[in-house]
């Protein structure tokens, strides 16, 4: 019997040591489960976060405001960042300042999501980084785009300069040759009718130049405010062609509407302005006697206006600039460069596309497109 119950002693002994060893390595591998979870918690955040701020120019409502990316990834995981000079903890919340480079920023997390100070400082500096490098790269954008928005300024005071310089002062000059000659009073009534008919046609011109600078300052300032309604794109091709043709008699305009073409929303002034805009550069591009083409075709989706001339083309080192304010590939040719700058500007702010398309050879051909939208109850 005492043999037996020193076995049973030292059985016991065995059987508990054996279990003790046994709870300490679970306890060991929870410990090590759980350090391994806040990891994979920790870098899934920081994942995320990095994943938000790439691309992203405002980082600031990125990392703070509800609708930011980072900033509600962040409040999933019990997370709260704040960009402050000083904290504003809200109850039940652990915090830590952030290692930023050039701003004050701190770190909140919920106690009830299981954060607190270690583990907080823990992901505070790799986050700091992360913040730092968007931070930075939001202040070399900024830099950049101010001194492209400076160049691009630079350039169109050059150009504006260039037009009151030329395109202004040149019809003025000649108006005021004309009244000169008029007020000598030594002219014959032929050469009375001549002088008048210039100064008609240089009022004219100056005219449209003084509009077209308008028309520029209100699309740059986003003011084309058009006077949208159901609109006719082939009618209103039509009386462009018409216009054109009474000024450019010289010039065979060919006009070619597919029948019943939906109507469009847009602002038919504006439209017809487009369209006179681009006959008229086909005209005076297009060699003497070569016809302008002018189409309208649609479908259930578009309809589509394009204007053909016959001349040399554009240049494939002109193509991207063609409708940049005051650009002119070619200076043997008068104009203030601002008509297809002009026709964007309306064709865009009413809802539609103009494109450049390539052709075979030479030529050039401008489409102007729009959705077809249901038709009124009274449209054929």
């Amino acid at each position: 019997n005492v043999v037996s119950l020193a076995v049973f002693l030292i059985a016991a002994v065995l059987v508990g040591r054996l279990a003790a060893a046994v709870r300490q390595r679970a306890a060991e591998s929870e410990q090590r489960a759980r350090a391994a979870a806040e990891r994979q918690r920790e870098a899934t955040l920081l994942a995320d976060v990095a994943s938000s701020l790439v691309g992203d120019t405002a980082i600031e409502r990125e990392l703070q405001s509800p609708r930011g990316r980072a900033a509600a990834g962040m409040a999933e995981a019990g997370l709260r960042l704040e960009l402050a000079a000083a904290p504003s903890a809200q109850p039940g919340e652990a915090s830590v300042p952030l290692p930023l480079a050039v701003r004050r920023g701190w770190l909140h997390g919920r106690t009830e999501a299981g954060w607190n100070k270690s583990l907080l400082r823990r992901i505070a500096d790799p986050l700091a980084r992360l913040i730092d490098v968007a931070l930075e790269r939001e202040r070399v954008s900024r830099q950049a785009a101010d001194a492209e928005a400076a160049q691009r300024a630079d350039v169109a005071k050059t150009a504006v300069l260039h037009a009151i310089s030329h395109d202004l002062r040149s019809p003025l000059t000649a108006i005021s040759t004309a009244t000169s000659a008029l007020e000598a009073g030594t002219l014959s009534e032929t050469d009375r009718d001549d002088l008048l008919g210039v100064i008609a046609s240089e009022s004219r011109r100056l005219g449209r130049v003084v509009s077209d600078l308008l028309d520029l300052s209100r699309i740059e300032a986003g003011q084309v405010n058009p006077l949208s309604d159901w609109c006719d794109l082939a009618e209103t091709a039509a009386r462009a062609v018409e216009q054109v043709g009474r000024s450019h008699a010289e010039t065979p305009i060919e006009l070619d509407i597919a029948p019943e073409l939906p109507l469009v929303h847009a602002d038919p002034v504006q439209m017809e302005r487009v369209f006179s805009n681009l006959i008229e550069n086909a005209a005076k591009f297009s060699p003497p006697g070569a016809p302008v083409r002018v189409t309208a075709v649609g479908d259930e989706h578009r309809v589509t206006v394009r204007v053909e001339d016959s001349g040399r083309g554009i240049p494939p080192a002109d193509r991207p600039h063609i409708f940049e304010p005051f650009f002119r590939g070619r200076r043997d040719r008068p104009g203030s460069g601002l008509g297809l700058a002009i026709s964007r500007g309306f064709v865009e702010a009413n809802g539609g596309r103009i494109v450049l398309q390539p052709v075979a050879g030479s030529g050039t051909v401008f489409a102007v497109s729009f959705p077809v939208a249901p038709q009124p109850a009274s449209a054929p």
